[in-house]
C-alpha cells in the first residue's frame, strides 16, 4: 500500500497519471509557521519531506493502521540564496511573486520514502525558472481570485503557463509542480514490486 503523505492535489494527479493510487493522508505539519535557521533550501526542502514522512508513519501507527509505503514531498523556492515558502496572506503573494518577476530563481522538491519497515529513501530535483515580465492585468486577477494559496513561491508552474505568463522552465517541470514522477516513479515500482 502506498500512502501520499500531502494534501496536494497536484502531487495527486501527478501520481496518478504515473500509474499509482495512493491513499491520501496529510502531515498535519504547518510548515509555513517554522522559523528556518542557516540551511539551504536543499536541506530544507529534504528534511520537511522526511518530517512530513515521519509524521504520517507516526500518525498512523497510533490508530493502528496496517504499515504502509509513505511519500512526502516538499517545494521550496529559492531566490538569491533566500529560501522562499508559501505566501501568508495576499499582500506577501505580491511580494514573493514581484521578486521573481522577470528573474531567474530556483525550486526545489525534496521527497521521502519510508518503508514499511521504516527504511528511508530521500532525494531532491531541482529546476531553474524565469517568470519573466508579468502581465500586470492578469497578475492582478491572480492574485485576488488566491490562486497563490498553498503554493512554493505563490504560483503553480502549470498554471501560470496556461495563463500566457512567460516562463520558462529548465530541469524538471514536475520537480517545479511538486513531485519529480520520473525520478520517483522507478523507485516507487521497484519498492511496491511492480505495481504501478
Amino acid at each position: 500500500m502506498l500512502v501520499l503523505a500531502s494534501g496536494s492535489p497536484r502531487r495527486l494527479e501527478l501520481l496518478h497519471a504515473a500509474g499509482f493510487a495512493p491513499e491520501v493522508e496529510a502531515a498535519d505539519i504547518d510548515d509555513s509557521s517554522l522559523v528556518l535557521g542557516d540551511v539551504g533550501a536543499a536541506v530544507t526542502a529534504t528534511s520537511l519531506a522526511y518530517f512530513k514522512a515521519r509524521r504520517v508513519a507516526s500518525q498512523r501507527r497510533r490508530r493502528g493502521a496496517e504499515p504502509a509505503w509513505i511519500l512526502a514531498a516538499d517545494t521550496v523556492c529559492e531566490r538569491d540564496g533566500d529560501i522562499l515558502g508559501k505566501p501568508v496572506d495576499e499582500r506577501h503573494a505580491r511580494e514573493m511573486i514581484g521578486s521573481l518577476a522577470a528573474r531567474r530563481h530556483g525550486v526545489l522538491t525534496g521527497w521521502c520514502l519510508l518503508s514499511p519497515q521504516d527504511g528511508v529513501r530521500l532525494g531532491l530535483a531541482r529546476a531553474e525558472v524565469d517568470l519573466g515580465v508579468l502581465p500586470t492585468d492578469d497578475f492582478e486577477r491572480f492574485l485576488s481570485e488566491g490562486r497563490w494559496k498553498g503554493k512554493a513561491g505563490g504560483y503553480n508552474l502549470t498554471e501560470v503557463v496556461a495563463r500566457g505568463w512567460p516562463v520558462r522552465c529548465e530541469g524538471d517541470p514536475d520537480a517545479v509542480v511538486g513531485l519529480p514522477v520520473a525520478q520517483i516513479a522507478p523507485i516507487l515500482r521497484e519498492s511496491l514490486g511492480g505495481a504501478a
